[in-house]
């Protein structure tokens, strides 16, 4: 007899992965006697935790699958052999229209995510104040294919996790409208190390080597997977780390600049959790997305003080630390 099986795909960028990740797993709690594929890029593999309900397909789109040729033979071998019953494009990407079109053709029922473009546009010109959570959207597609969850999800306010004196600090992010600036991080560093705690610097090799604050504890992005189901807290910006915090259930303060949480990418979280937002700035936000620069050319949503940032740390840490001495 053939495994009933839920097919749902994504492959860009991490962060929206990691948004995904837990709607899936939602899924995947409420109907057991289901498999689900769950294809990705090969490289966001290693930052997902394991779930014995679903299989993550990882795709290598700079070797083997790089061309459209390879594209076709796998998608059509793959579903020749599973027939899933759903399909849920979570990408709506011109990389998913092939595989979503093959689905149809193998009789799964299709779901594709609404991006809600009109709305962001309308937010962005300051027409509404709110968009649609992309997880609740998420959700809405497995509703769509008739597989309803309840979300979101309870929150359980990190009361199992145990107190530590480790910070683990983010400033970076791909976008330059998203990044914290580098004197905000060592200011943190600095006043979360003279209470004796230990800060923990995440980022890829070439960003950390951009740090000449204070001596911190840099580890691979291997390492990173003890520190985040362990430390006090985190201080993250608008970026893959922020979904890595939410996912873990690590206390968090999100540090947004250009984007902002009401724009519908802000992660639903399981445990105490505070944004940092600018405030008097008529451009803010400036994009969805992020950008690469700033119409004022002064980047001005990145001047917030380090101690509103410091305030919101101290209220969600899990920590015995003197923070508010």
């Amino acid at each position: 007899m053939q495994e009933k099986r839920i097919a749902v795909v994504r492959f860009s960028a991490l962060g929206d992965v990691l948004l995904l990740w837990p709607v899936v797993e939602a899924v995947a709690r409420n109907y057991p006697t289901y498999k689900i594929s769950f294809f990705t890029r090969l490289e966001y593999i290693p930052h997902l935790p394991q779930n014995p309900g679903i299989q993550v397909v990882g795709l290598d789109f700079e070797d083997r699958h790089s061309g459209i040729v390879s594209q076709f033979f796998f998608w059509w071998g793959w579903l020749r052999s599973t027939y899933p019953e759903v399909w849920v494009d979570a990408h709506a990407h011109l990389r998913t229209l092939l595989p979503t079109w093959l689905a149809k053709r193998f009789g799964a029922r299709i779901s594709r995510l609404n991006k809600h473009r009109s709305e962001r546009s309308a937010f962005l010109k300051g027409k509404i104040s709110v968009l649609p959570s992309v997880q609740a959207s998420y959700a809405e597609q497995f509703t769509q294919v008739g597989f309803p969850i309840s979300w979101p999800l309870e929150r359980s306010m990190g009361k199992d996790r145990e107190v530590n004196s480790v910070l683990l600090l983010a400033p970076f992010s791909a976008q330059p409208t998203k990044c914290m600036p580098l004197s905000t991080a060592y200011s943190l560093a600095n006043r979360w190390m003279k209470t004796g705690g230990t800060v923990v610097l995440l980022g890829s090799s070439e960003e950390r080597a951009s740090w000449v604050g204070p001596i911190v504890k840099q580890i691979s992005q291997h390492e990173e997977w003890t520190y985040w189901t362990t430390a006090a807290a985190a201080i993250v910006t608008d970026s893959a780390n922020q979904h890595l915090a939410a996912l873990h259930g690590i206390p968090s303060v999100t540090v947004w600049a250009g984007t902002s949480p009401r724009a519908g990418f802000s992660p639903h979280q399981n445990t105490a959790h505070m944004d940092v937002e600018p405030e008097g700035l008529d451009c803010h936000p400036c994009s969805i997305y992020g950008k690469s620069t700033c119409l004022r050319g002064d980047f001005a949503c990145k001047t917030t003080p380090v101690q509103k940032i410091w305030d919101a740390l101290v209220a969600v840490a899990r920590t015995e630390l003197p923070l508010s001495c």
